[in-house]
């Protein structure tokens, strides 16, 4: 029996923007641009280093290389982003630069510390385009139609965009088979699938990329005919703001 590919989402000072006080590294935007700038395929594709873009006052896109933009979206659901911003621990530097830890603030409303979350891509699985269509045209959906309704706003984005799901994948008990990234792409595929036909029917016309992280390391997939490619396999520490956000985890446990 070939070993299951398991999943968790990255913490919260990894992916929320501005979790950890006090820290101006914290903002996934961040080692987006440095993953893109250490991606052999990406190089060849727009060869000028990615810069990251300050002031989007005016519906720039979130990074340049010359004259190509391109806009960062994170896909978690909107519920399961609430959950990890709110149960997750806190941290902030201090004036003498030392990390504290502290309890966040919890919702009032919410005395059992527990939150229902939508994980995309086990909702995408079972939607087809049409079933797309009509979320995002509908108004009395269910909790988990309208996270994806967000996502699909998202989609809609006139941008070049690189989608980021910010999930660990591993294998069970580490296991790190020979075909596992080719494993782990045909898992996102069969969950994303329509979402890459909702996009390529609306907005035909810009770049679509998905990322994800594989144990340690990035893994950069290119969207073509609704399908996946593999482009590249990013180590994380080529993305030092990403090593640096994830030393709060290692810190909480």
């Amino acid at each position: 029996m070939k070993p299951e590919l398991m999943l968790r989402q990255l913490d919260a000072p990894v992916t929320v923007k501005n979790f950890v006080l006090n820290d101006p590294k914290c903002n996934y935007e961040f080692y987006m641009v440095e993953l893109l700038n250490h991606s052999a395929e990406m190089r060849k594709r727009h060869p000028q280093e990615f810069l990251w873009h300050a002031s989007q006052a005016h519906a720039e896109c979130d990074a340049y290389s010359g004259d190509y933009g391109i806009d960062f979206k994170l896909i978690a659901s909107q519920s399961s982003m609430k959950a990890s911003s709110l149960l997750s621990p806190r941290y902030r530097i201090d004036e003498n630069g030392l990390i504290v830890g502290y309890e966040g603030k919890r919702d009032p409303l919410n005395t059992e510390g527990e939150i229902t979350v939508t994980r995309m891509h086990a909702a995408l699985r079972q939607s087809t385009l049409d079933d797309l269509e009509r979320i995002r045209n509908g108004e009395s959906l269910q909790n988990h139609e309208k996270d994806i309704k967000i996502f699909l706003e998202k989609l809609e984005t006139k941008k070049n965009l690189l989608l980021f799901y910010p999930y660990e994948y591993r294998f069970f008990e580490n296991q790190r088979p020979d075909d596992g990234v080719e494993r782990l792409t045909q898992a996102l595929q069969t969950s994303f699938v329509s979402a890459f036909r909702y996009r390529s029917r609306h907005l035909p016309q810009f770049e679509t990329y998905l990322t994800t992280v594989y144990y340690d390391d990035f893994v950069l997939l290119g969207i073509s005919d609704d399908r996946l490619f593999l482009m590249d396999v990013v180590p994380g520490y080529e993305c030092p703001t990403f090593e640096h956000l994830r030393r709060y985890d290692w810190i909480g446990r």
